[in-house]
């Protein structure tokens, strides 16, 4: 788990997001809205190594009525990449998810409470 408060319109609202690995150099981070009017999930994959430009798959799903879609990225190797800098990829995903509540015509932002809320993710990593 991720602490991450997610809010819309400057309001915060219920969401989880959630990291799992896939080895060391796959990472995929989870983030769910289950707002009743919303229901939203953005999926974002990071598979990437030191020497090597990362790809990134960014899967939303939601809300109701709206196409499922998927948007690509590949950074070259100095910069997002998942093994040893996964908090990148965390700041990448939460960048995702606001440019898509944008395009569903929402004011969103992540909040990161402290650094405590990246325990989970780069406990993997140390």
């Amino acid at each position: 788990m991720i602490d991450l408060d997610v809010t819309i319109d400057r309001v915060t609202v219920e969401s989880e997001t959630r990291c799992s690995w896939s080895g060391a150099h796959v990472l995929t981070l989870h983030t769910v809205i289950p707002r009743r009017d919303l229901a939203l999930e953005l999926h974002s994959t990071f598979v990437g190594h030191p020497g090597v430009p990362t790809h990134v798959v960014h899967l939303a799903l939601g809300p109701p009525g709206r196409a499922p879609s998927i948007a690509a990225a590949v950074h070259d190797e100095d910069g997002v990449e998942p093994t040893y800098a996964p908090r990148l990829c965390a700041y990448e995903h939460a960048q995702r998810l606001i440019e898509i509540l944008a395009e569903l015509g929402m004011r969103g932002g992540v909040e990161v409470p402290g650094d405590q809320a990246f325990e989970a993710l780069e406990r993997a990593t140390s």
